[in-house]
């Protein structure tokens, strides 16, 4: 690689360049040329590169075009399975039309998407009674799997990406062996994974890419998941540290406990009086396992809260003790099991079907008494131990608490061109917290900030209102009610309403679900992907979500003219990883405020705000109910850190900036239809 590459991407960006003639509406972005002569230097010098790119650069194909130049074999690595859609549909096609260069790209996806044979045929003959309700569903499910090329159930149409038998069919680790499985050579997953090794370009998510990393790191071997590459791409960076904590840490949870007890009667039930030993064992283990769940996961609380400790909570160290002995008992009487049906299968000299069932049941029982025996004693490096709240059903986790050297030590390490980037990396114009989170502080890596090149001073609008109390005070929630309700009467709806908590999500639906003259979607009652086509498909609808809902939205246009913030996005110190993450500071000597709760929370805002502008012609109004942004001496920080643009406490300003637009808006309908 050489200043060839170099010069043949300033000519597919420049005025008249291969873009310009290829795509229609494209206009030259200073901010894109920048990134992509960056990245192709990165990539003839073999380096990392950590970049921001605010919303509107254009970076997917800022780091496309020097991939498909360079002739490398590369993984690019998105946030989520939507963003992964998004890039292969709209980015990759236009790089395939623009450039003279073939190229081949696949879509990998976790091994739960894809759906097995083995497991489906099973499911075919013998539909569960629990699943009676969503039965509707199961024709969609046999014509899909009669004709599937790919095996991807999101492809499955009509039928939801909830839908709980999903996971009755699908290809999870724990479920499958390849190697004794009569579909091998018709498995959808084997054939991704094929094809995915003979590929230029392999798109994935941050989770698969993770995993990949953690199983690697583990075995101390080569790739398991993703094929060999020369490039690496993380899209949507800021993001990668929770999801590399998740995998670098273990999980065990009631639904998983439940799930293997129903697939170990359903053995039993067919194998007749010689697994009656194991119907005994399993029952205990049940009881064992709900017994322990349901009593850690009782009270009012949702979401997270710390593991109690087993040396300071009798009831809980004597739940997991019986969890743990009953586990393991149903190991042994399964390790039985699985030694009989060898020695009567060798006697016969055949091979019973029973075998693969019976050593995936018992692997799925020691993998899980393990994984719970790693959140009880956790091992070298500092972790912490939490729980989760989610439904009906509670998660124990134990995962590190920074992930900084475990990323040094098994990704930085490898020299290779990796490019980081997102639209919010830096704090005040400095990449360092960012890379220093990650492990990237001793790390030889190159830095590039590209700023906004949208009109945000004439754009777009800050509308801090007067009068509302202090986020933490009782009153609160109401006036966010009253406040949020007005300024939708002035917005018309098309708004999005982030909430930092669920307890402000509440107030806000249940105060405006039958005042308001808009279609209200609310977080949690039916699918995000759902509720967000929604969203874009109306104009004056109003949205409200916590969360995710913060990121990876893009919807262009009036449909989206206003973000409500509730308040400024600090994480609460009651989390136990924050808390783990804040004391960690505190120990080191610093100041966990300054060095950690600020910058997360400034990382946090850009991300809502940056929700608002998506394009050149959008305009709106970004409403934050916090007045703290004004009162408190590090609300300058998170004045400093957002696009230049008006503020105001007048909610007169923002009548006349929605009366101002508004007119606009029609008249450039008009003239694009025209």
């Amino acid at each position: 690689m050489s200043d060839e590459l170099a010069r043949k991407v300033r000519e597919v960006f420049a005025p008249g360049g291969p873009l310009s003639g290829g795509l229609a509406g494209f206009e030259p972005r200073p901010g894109q040329a920048r990134l992509a002569a960056a990245w192709a230097d990165a990539l003839r010098r073999r380096e990392i590169l950590v970049a921001e790119a605010a919303t509107g650069i254009g970076k997917t194909l800022a780091y496309l075009v020097p991939i498909v130049l360079s002739g490398c074999k590369a993984v690019v690595s998105t946030g989520t399975r939507t963003l992964q859609q998004q890039l292969v549909e709209n980015d990759i096609p236009i790089v395939r039309k623009t450039l003279s260069v073939p190229f081949s790209c696949v879509v990998v996806k976790g091994r739960g998407n894809y759906l097995c044979l083995r497991r489906w045929k099973r499911f075919a003959a013998e539909p569960l009674f629990e699943f009676a309700r969503e039965a509707s569903h199961f024709d969609r499910m046999l014509a899909f799997a009669g004709t599937t090329r790919t095996g991807d159930l999101s492809e499955c149409p009509g039928v939801p990406d909830d839908f709980r038998a999903w996971g009755e069919v699908n290809s999870r680790t724990e479920m499958c062996d390849a190697s004794a499985c009569q579909e091998a050579e018709r498995c959808f997953l084997l054939e991704v994974r094929r094809r995915a090794a003979a590929a230029d370009l392999v798109v994935v998510n941050h989770h698969l890419f993770f995993a990949d990393l953690a199983l690697r790191a583990r075995a101390g071997s080569g790739p398991d998941v993703l094929p060999a590459h020369d490039v690496v791409v993380l899209d949507e960076a800021h993001g990668i540290e929770e999801v590399a904590s998740s995998f670098f840490g273990v999980s065990v949870s009631l639904w998983r406990a439940q799930e293997l007890c129903r697939d170990l009667f359903r053995a039993c039930g067919k194998s007749g009086e010689k697994w009656r030993p194991a119907v005994s064992a399993t029952e205990e283990f049940r009881r064992a396992a709900e017994s322990l769940f349901v009593a850690a996961g009782a009270g009012d609380a949702k979401g997270r809260f710390l593991l109690p400790d087993p040396a300071a909570d009798a009831s809980f160290e004597r739940g997991t003790g019986e969890l743990r002995r009953a586990g393991e008992d149903l190991c042994l009487v399964l390790s039985s099991r699985c030694g009989e049906i060898a020695a009567g299968a060798e006697s016969r000299g055949d091979a019973d079907p029973a075998a693969a069932d019976a050593e995936t049941l018992l692997r799925r029982a020691r993998s899980f008494v393990e994984d719970l025996s790693g959140i009880l004693t956790p091992g070298a490096g500092r972790t912490v131990g939490w729980a989760e709240r989610r439904g009906h059903s509670v998660t124990f986790c134990r995962t590190p608490v920074e992930v900084s050297t475990i990323l040094a030590d098994e990704l930085w390490s490898v020299r290779a061109p990796i490019l980081l980037t997102s639209a919010t990396l830096s704090v005040s114009g400095d990449l360092s917290y960012f890379r220093e989170r990650v492990g990237l502080r001793g790390i030889d890596a190159g830095e590039l900030i590209v700023d906004n090149e949208f009109d945000f001073a004439r754009k777009a609008l800050v509308f801090v209102p007067p009068g509302l109390p202090d986020p933490g005070d009782d009153g609160f929630p109401a006036g966010a009610v009253r406040e949020t309700a007005g300024i939708l009467a002035l917005s018309g709806g098309g708004a999005l309403v982030l909430c930092t908590s669920y307890r402000v999500l509440g107030a806000l639906e249940e105060g405006l679900r039958d005042t308001l003259p808009f279609t209200l979607y609310v977080q949690g009652e039916a699918p995000r992907s759902h509720l967000l086509r929604a969203f874009r498909e109306e104009e004056d609808a109003v949205l409200i979500g916590t969360g995710t809902f913060w990121e990876g939205i893009d919807v262009p246009g009036v449909s989206l003219r206003c973000v409500v913030i509730d308040k400024l996005p600090f994480a609460s110190p009651s989390d136990p990883v924050v808390g783990a993450r804040i004391e960690a500071v505190r120990e080191r000597g610093g100041d966990p405020f300054r060095e950690y709760q600020l910058p997360e929370a400034v990382l946090a805002l850009r991300q809502g705000v940056g929700r608002l502008l998506r394009r050149g012609d959008d305009f709106g109004v970004v409403a934050l109910l916090d007045r703290r942004v004004i009162s408190r001496p590090y609300g300058g920080v998170f004045r400093a850190n957002l696009p230049e643009m008006p503020w105001t406490r007048d909610a007169g300003d923002v009548r006349e900036f929605f009366l101002r637009h508004r007119s606009e808006a029609p008249l450039k309908k008009k003239e694009e239809t025209g």
